[in-house]
């Protein structure tokens, strides 16, 4: 029944998380990063207080303090990265390059974990990363020899979300024990409870406070959403991670991307060149494949 329950709870956040990057970017262009990201710790710190009260004296006790103020600035890192990332490029791409988190997660298990990565893992690994390069690259209709003239070969975004990728994978497992030593209640409370607080203090010296609220008054269907979402998906993951292995958990919502990329293209009309239309297909079915894989092992 646990195991029942673990595996909704990943689904969950696999459907939050897919479409809470497309809200995410469109908040993101509108108010920018560190707002938006601003939004999503509030709602997370203001819902969800009254089910974590009980746990802060736990926490407290515990002596825990370090592990969460680490975990919520190494979250404030990432979140920044992917959320610029998605507000300067297409979602189609951001996403598949993010499927790249799953194989260094997967990394980080078998470096410090200690878990066992098999044959078919690692080929579906490199499948992904050979998806990503072909998905991230932009061609030119021009001569071959002036290709590597170009100053940009690569799609907008795309150095941002590698960089979140890097990071990324840290967040999960960072997430995972957190959520694993407290509540998934209280360790996503309080992640988001310090980021709000880092956001609002960097606005209010960017004087910005004023400015956004008043664009965010305006706009506020996708601040919202942007913010149900995230809070929902990561409350998944933290429940989900109590059950199952944190590999597994990742490896699970992973799949994730195919929905957000597929929201760019449908619904944000996003044009992409023929080769890249080919990545896509090849990272997110190597990536789906390797979290089949990963599921079961």
């Amino acid at each position: 029944m646990e195991q029942i329950a673990g595996l909704l709870a990943a689904f969950i956040a696999l459907i939050a998380w897919g479409f809470g990057d497309f809200a995410i970017q469109r908040s993101v262009r509108l108010i920018g990063a560190v707002p938006a990201l601003f939004f999503i710790g509030s709602l997370g710190c203001l819902a969800l207080l009254p089910f974590a009260w009980q746990d802060i004296s736990v926490f407290l006790k515990n002596n825990i303090l370090f592990f969460l103020a680490l975990t919520a600035i190494v979250t404030l890192i990432y979140a920044v990265l992917l959320f610029e990332s998605l507000g300067r490029g297409k979602l189609s791409v951001i996403e598949p390059v993010m499927s790249f988190e799953l194989p260094a997660t997967i990394a980080i298990g078998v470096l410090i974990l200690k878990e066992v990565v098999n044959l078919q893992q690692f080929i579906f690994t490199a499948i992904i990363f050979a998806g990503l390069v072909i998905t991230v690259i932009r061609r030119e209709p021009r001569h071959w020899w002036q290709f590597f003239r170009r100053k940009s070969v690569l799609e907008h975004g795309v150095f941002l979300a590698i960089f979140a990728v890097i990071v990324s994978a840290t967040v999960n497992i960072m997430t995972g024990i957190l959520s694993q030593q407290t509540s998934p209640l209280f360790a996503i409370w309080g992640i988001h409870t310090i980021v709000a607080f880092l956001c609002v203090g960097w606005m209010l010296i960017q004087k910005e406070v004023k400015e956004t609220f008043k664009i965010a008054k305006t706009h506020w269907r996708p601040i919202l959403a942007q913010s149900l979402f995230d809070n929902i998906a990561w409350l998944g993951f933290g429940a989900a991670v109590t059950v199952l292995p944190i590999s597994i958990t990742v490896a699970i919502t992973e799949s994730y991307i195919a929905l957000a990329a597929l929201l760019g293209i449908i619904v944000n009309k996003e044009k992409l060149q023929r080769h890249q239309y080919f990545g896509i297909c090849i990272t997110l079915i190597a990536a789906i494949a390797l979290a089949t894989i990963s599921k079961n092992t």
